[in-house]
């Protein structure tokens, strides 16, 4: 089959296609003929070398976020289920993980190939109103949104709600969740243009540049200086200073990544006095209930992803590089 790996970290050009062999199920497995595979920052992080993770290691087939159908099974799982449109749940579990956080398209080979194996257990129907693409694209984004806003933060109705990164994939599936939970939404964005999308494709509330204006003045004119209930925050570092201001009383802030830089200074006078919570989220970490609470949403119609753009599988470097230099909006997604 087809596959991109790359056999060392660095730029994208580091990403090749290649011919390998096909993946054969073990017992308890499928193989998934690969629709599409939505690209995450993490994929980036780890092609890079900025980070790793358990069981990562060279040479590399990422892509986490899957959508496909089933093609062949292992022994023990029922000749049944070849046919079954699918999305992959990214983390697998039970014995076949060997007791480590295993992640397909992390500590095994993941969606950037035609077909892919995986335990039977990480698969879920496909939402039926969903293309391949937006399925791929729901994944990671809107488990992290669902995990965050309303696992973690308890969200309620009337609340507001401050999604920093509201053009990209998590921060886009945040403002959707939030608005279904009936928030009021508070993002920013890096240009007017995402602004505009924000409001007119997801209906956020109000929509702040954060490159010409201050989103800590919106607050205060949304919220009559109160500060918002939640904040969902992808971006940490450069912006923790001024997002602890924009917190009300008994606040919570959700922090799920960290592009705007891994450290930052905080005054533990301004938590503490404000009782704000401050939670750190992995969405890999979330059990099958939750898991299914999110996928819900979808199935209900209450959030649709925005798919910027398919890249062909054997162009998933000049998909990196459409990460890298953000000029998207949404979901980027890579179809064999």
């Amino acid at each position: 089959m087809k596959a991109v790996r790359f056999h060392e970290t660095g730029n994208p050009d580091v990403l090749k296609p290649e011919t390998v062999p096909d993946p054969i199920p073990v017992a308890g497995e499928v193989v998934v003929r690969v629709k599409a595979a939505a690209l995450n920052r993490l994929d980036v992080f780890l092609r890079s070398g900025a980070t790793s993770m358990p069981g990562f290691g060279l040479p590399h087939i990422g892509g986490f976020d899957i959508a496909g159908e089933v093609v062949s099974v292992g022994d023990g799982v029922s000749p049944e289920r070849i046919g079954e449109a699918v999305i992959v749940k990214a983390r697998v579990t039970g014995p076949q993980a060997h007791g480590r956080l295993d992640i397909i398209g992390i500590a095994r080979p993941g969606g950037f190939a035609e077909m892919v194996a995986v335990p039977a257990h990480c698969l879920a129907a496909k939402p039926e109103a969903y293309s391949f693409e937006e399925t791929a694209a729901f994944g990671c984004v809107y488990l992290t949104a669902h995990y965050g806003l309303i696992e973690f933060a308890a969200l309620q109705p009337g609340e507001v709600v401050l999604v920093h990164g509201g053009g990209g994939g998590a921060g886009s599936a945040a403002i959707q969740v939030a608005k279904a939970a009936g928030a009021t939404v508070i993002t920013t964005a890096g240009s007017d243009e995402k602004c505009a999308k924000a409001i007119g494709l997801l209906h956020a509330d109000h929509a702040v540049n954060y490159r010409t204006h201050d989103f800590l003045d919106t607050v205060k004119s949304v919220t009559d200086a109160k500060g918002v209930d939640v904040v969902f925050d992808p971006i940490w570092g450069k912006t923790v200073e001024k997002t602890i201001e924009a917190i009300a009383l008994r606040g919570r802030w959700v922090v799920l990544g960290m592009v705007g830089g891994l450290h930052a200074s905080i005054d533990v006078s301004k938590i503490m006095f404000r009782e704000i919570t401050l939670r750190g989220i992995i969405e890999f970490f979330a059990d099958d209930p939750q898991i299914e609470r999110a996928l819900a949403m979808a199935r209900r119609g209450l959030v649709r992803p925005i798919v910027d753009k398919a890249w062909p599988l054997d162009q998933l470097a000049d998909a990196h590089r459409q990460m890298e230099n953000g000029n998207f909006f949404g979901k980027i997604v890579v179809v064999p």
